[in-house]
């Protein structure tokens, strides 16, 4: 199965935001089985952006683009892409071109913590809850840990 995470959900990842679990659990629970994983070209610029603006420096938003390389594919964007998301229906243009960037790459779904923006998305969307819903094993459980 091919599942694209959303820019949202890979900031809980490495900004570690109060949705982390859960997106981490999602991410967890793909490689446990064996799934592909990926992000899209146009979120690894908006993914550092966001790092920065919340507080990383630079130099420490910059430093986690090899852990994303290593997490995750890479899928390129197209100018048909570009003009697929323009056209689509949905609202939000950013949401459309990871849609249609899917679209084209036969990915199964998409991981975002707003769902509702990809309600018209040709590729089916799921939450992190969800996906964890859905696919976690039985055997395994998720428990937050507090180190002082």
């Amino acid at each position: 199965m091919r599942v694209c995470f959303d820019t949202n959900v890979v900031i809980d990842i490495a900004g570690k935001t109060d949705w982390f679990l859960d997106s981490y659990a999602s991410y967890d629970i793909a490689l446990m089985r064996k799934f592909d994983t990926y992000i899209t070209a146009a979120s690894t610029t908006d993914i550092v952006y966001v790092l920065h603006r919340r507080g990383m420096s630079t130099k420490e938003s910059n430093a986690q683009l090899p852990s994303l390389f290593f997490m995750f594919d890479v899928l390129d964007v197209t100018e048909s892409d570009c003009r697929q998301a323009y056209e689509n229906e949905m609202k939000d243009y950013e949401d459309a071109l990871v849609a249609e960037c899917c679209a084209r790459n036969n990915v199964d779904i998409i991981v975002t913590r707003n769902k509702k923006d990809f309600a018209h998305s040709p590729v089916p969307a799921l939450t992190p809850r969800e996906f964890i819903e859905v696919y976690k094993p039985e055997n395994v459980s998720y428990d937050m840990v507090d180190f002082v």
